[in-house]
């Protein structure tokens, strides 16, 4: 039961940031001619986006081991 929550949430949080990069993606390409910080601001998305799957997976082994207690 916990695993399949942690599953829907994953996929739910998964399909927002989804959606919202590609509705923030045209203001980057905007931004490019006028502001030199949006290689960095790219990067540091590609950063969160890494924390946030990893925690992710930390987050479905714990509904694992919950199932199993």
């Amino acid at each position: 039961m916990f695993t399949l929550l942690a599953i829907g949430l994953v996929g739910l949080l998964l399909f927002s940031a989804n959606k919202m990069n590609q509705q923030d993606r045209p203001m980057y390409s905007e931004a490019e001619a006028e502001d030199r910080t949006w290689p960095l601001v790219l990067h540091i998305r590609q950063d969160l986006k890494l924390i946030a799957g990893l925690m992710c997976g930390v987050l479905i082994m714990l509904g694992i081991l919950a199932d199993r207690v």
